[in-house]
């Protein structure tokens, strides 16, 4: 079966040369307007969404944020459609959980690589179990941190309990380890300050509050992840 990809954008002809582009390799549905992307959004089952940033009444950036507070197609990987190149918004929308950015001109090889590549790219990361990890206690952390790389797991730092949550909302990691030194806040009182986040986003919370050994992570990642 064809994965489906979703185009939206408010120019009919930037539509029309992508469908054809792509409607040999892909199924392929468009929509000319992001408010009814929008209203819409969990309609389409689109394995993909090409998404236009420019469009009047709701623009790409607006219909993004509405994607992603949506639990039932934030998961959808999008790839921002511009006329231009722009370097910062390029690294700005990648930090907010964009899949990726590709000038409207591209050709159509290049483009069919680039897809290509997105979705190989984004299956090897729905097979990867990704932890978030809030400790202050920089031995401790780099620890933590060697021990689930070594073990295979992908691991994000956070330094403060505002960027934890930030995150959570906009990457979805598997699971929270709230170290002991963490911010300088016990780490109940951390979890209780963003229990709410956490159960909303099905993050698998660990709270690591007494003295444990290194080689016993895993098995307690394990076990949390089991539950």
């Amino acid at each position: 079966m064809k994965k489906r990809i979703l185009i939206v954008d408010d120019d009919i002809m930037t539509l029309k040369i992508l469908k054809k582009y792509l409607e040999d390799t892909y199924d392929v549905v468009t929509e000319n307007a992001g408010y009814r992307f929008v209203e819409k959004m969990g309609s389409y089952e689109a394995d993909l969404i090409l998404l236009d940033i420019e469009m009047p009444v709701v623009n790409g950036l607006q219909a993004f944020d509405e994607l992603m507070g949506n639990p039932e197609v934030r998961d959808t990987p999008v790839v921002f459609l511009s006329g231009v190149t722009n370097p910062n918004l390029v690294r700005e929308l990648m930090a907010k959980g964009a899949a990726g950015y590709l000038v409207k001109t591209i050709p159509k090889g290049e483009l069919l690589a680039r897809l290509e590549k997105i979705f190989t790219d984004e299956e090897r990361k729905a097979s990867v179990i990704e932890i978030l990890i809030l400790d202050n206690d920089v031995s401790h952390l780099k620890s933590m941190r060697e021990t689930l790389l070594s073990n295979d797991y992908k691991v994000k730092v956070a330094r403060s309990i505002i960027e934890s949550v930030d995150y959570i909302k906009s990457h979805h990691p598997d699971m929270f380890i709230i170290g002991r030194d963490s911010a300088g806040t016990a780490p109940q009182e951390v979890y209780e300050s963003v229990a709410s986040v956490v159960k909303k986003e099905g993050v698998v919370p660990l709270i690591m509050e007494e003295t444990f050994f290194t080689s016993e992570l895993v098995d307690r990642v394990k076990r949390a992840l089991d539950k």
